[in-house]
């Protein structure tokens, strides 16, 4: 059966991730854990299953999933049944874009951070 799409998994190991592994493989979604010594490879060739092992970076400090080729109506779906099923929070989610598709995994990182900081300001704003 043909996948539905790709997701990149960060720092998901262990029995909290059990459940978002069944999930995915339920929804026929292709999982790519992606670790330490591959962060320097862009996104796209991740995703493709593609790119060399590097220099060993250090782990991301917290998880990260990056959703590729997913058609948008399987998307909400993927998100809805993870909302449903009360997993651990991973707050640090993206979906695989022309504009970031060569970024590497830290560019990727560093910018969910950046919008993470920018959605706390605004919150605080509002009050």
């Amino acid at each position: 059966m043909k996948n539905a799409g790709t997701v990149l998994m960060y720092n998901c190991s262990g029995e909290e991730f059990s459940k978002l592994k069944q999930i995915f493989a339920m929804l026929r979604l292709r999982m790519r854990v992606v670790e330490p010594d591959r962060y320097h490879v862009c996104l796209d060739e991740l995703a493709r299953g593609e790119g060399e092992a590097g220099e060993t970076a250090p782990p991301l400090p917290e998880p990260m999933l990056v959703f590729c080729y997913l058609p948008q109506a399987l998307l909400n779906q993927v998100l809805e049944v993870i909302r449903v099923a009360k997993l651990p929070p991973i707050p640090l989610k993206a979906v695989l874009t022309e504009t970031n598709q060569e970024w590497d995994t830290h560019q990727l990182y560093e910018e969910l951070l950046r919008e993470r900081e920018a959605i706390a300001a605004q919150k605080e704003e509002k009050g």
